[in-house]
């Protein structure tokens, strides 16, 4: 039988769920049902530009056939190296 740890909420109905769940998963949707009981999934959110882009076909087909797809139609501009931090 699976071990089902205690998940306990601090006064203000905080909690961790660092004994639970895989480490990659950190935002979940939340379903209560009638008996109380809550259903955790894991979601993971895009905002809502990218959203738009994923909805708008012709967008998205152009961003296939950018050449930022194909390095090699890409022209170098040198290296930048001279402007990072050190």
């Amino acid at each position: 039988m699976a071990s089902h740890p205690e998940i306990v909420l601090d006064d203000r109905r905080r909690t961790s769920f660092s004994k639970v769940g895989r480490k990659d998963h950190r935002r979940y949707l939340v379903k209560e049902l009638d008996d109380g009981t809550l259903v955790l999934t894991p979601a993971f959110t895009i905002s809502a530009p990218e959203l738009a882009v994923l909805r708008d076909a012709a967008l998205t087909a152009g961003l296939k056939a950018s050449p930022a797809l194909r390095p090699e139609e890409l022209r170098s501009r040198g290296s930048f190296a001279e402007y990072a931090d050190e």
